[in-house]
């Protein structure tokens, strides 16, 4: 059977249906829309003049592989607790991309290398805004230096911007859990929000931002192993920045535990509008050229980071799509450069600065 199809998982939630109608302009009557809903998934295709198809599918459970006859490449926007889906996928030879922010469930796709490579699957994953463009800025200010000592990943969010419920529990869940960086083969454990540092961002101006368990500072250690790499996220709104790190000193996060807390804060924040869209990304590289002392910074500043998500993610997809790569499972930057993405957004929302 010739496979042409697209199928996404969560196609119908505030990324995927966004990465849906992208896909949509260059793949009609192609894409099939899934989810535990049949219902949300009827209207979405309905809105789309149903030249997507959609179809129930529950992947935490065992799926039939007769559901994905005809697909091409699964595109998955839902967080998993284990690789059962993805590895069906890969054995029945349809290529993968995971949009993921979770570093266990990244190492946990890294482990399927081999049997992508056996199955002759492609799999991707880090892709997104962050990680994603994260790892790609990355790569792309240490390869103007000889060497790196240092990598400083800023990433400031919107709190006005309209994020899915699963990216802000996600958020949320993480200021309850440490996390281990390595460096210098010494082990260090972060509080998340901890740890500020304060940013300067062409156009918003000075923010406060705070380490945060972002996957890419994990994951860029294979190209950088001797060097420092430091994640941080922040808000547009700098009262709202002071309010988190307050509530992380006084650890009256811990009420963050609680599910129906979550629910009930993660509804508030969707509801309640402060702050603007914009979203950026500041890679600040630190080390030498030849001989020399040298620092390379590289700012990102757009707005609505979910639609720079869909369009990073609609673009791997194309290119996975339209062009051969080698099968295996692979982070965003291990396939592609900041040159793939850079012709989605407008010039000046990528700067260089030397120093």
């Amino acid at each position: 059977m010739n496979k042409k199809n697209i199928l996404i998982v969560g196609g119908y939630g505030e990324v995927g249906g966004k990465i849906a109608k992208l896909l949509l302009r260059s793949y009609p009557n192609r894409l099939l829309i899934a989810g535990r809903n049949i219902e949300r998934a009827k209207q979405f295709c309905a809105r789309c003049n149903h030249l997507a198809t959609p179809i129930q599918m529950d992947v935490s459970k065992a799926v039939n592989p007769q559901q994905l006859e005809g697909v091409a490449l699964v595109i998955m926007c839902l967080e998993q607790q284990d690789t059962a889906f993805t590895q069906l996928c890969l054995r029945e030879g349809i290529m993968y991309i995971d949009i993921t922010a979770s570093y266990a469930f990244l190492k946990k796709l890294e482990d399927l290398h081999p049997i992508a490579e056996q199955y002759h699957s492609t799999i991707v994953y880090s892709v997104g805004m962050a990680p994603g463009l994260t790892n790609l800025m990355a790569m792309h200010a240490a390869q103007q230096l000889t060497t790196i000592d240092q990598l400083h990943i800023s990433i400031l969010l919107g709190a006005g911007d309209t994020h899915g419920t699963a990216a802000v529990l996600w958020i949320l869940d993480q200021l309850n859990q440490p996390y281990h960086l390595k460096y210098q083969h010494k082990r260090q454990t972060i509080t998340n929000f901890t740890n500020r540092r304060v940013v300067q961002f062409k156009g918003v101006g000075k923010r406060s931002l705070y380490q945060f368990n972002f996957s890419d500072q994990h994951t860029l250690t294979k190209h950088f192993s001797t060097s420092q790499i430091v994640t941080r996220m922040g808000f547009d709104v700098e009262s709202l920045n002071r309010f988190v790190s307050f509530l992380q000193k006084s650890r009256l996060s811990f009420m963050l535990k609680l599910d129906k807390v979550q629910q009930l804060l993660a509804s508030a924040i969707q509801k309640i509008k402060i702050g603007s869209d914009v979203c950026g990304i500041k890679v600040e590289a630190i080390g030498r050229d030849q001989f020399e002392e040298r620092a390379v910074a590289i700012t990102f500043l757009e707005h609505d980071e979910s639609m720079v998500t869909a369009k990073i993610v609609a673009t791997v997809a194309t290119e996975l799509l339209e062009h051969h790569h080698p099968a295996g499972a692979y982070h965003i930057e291990e396939l592609f450069t900041i040159e793939t993405i850079k012709k989605l957004f407008t010039f000046s929302s990528l700067t260089e600065e030397f120093s």
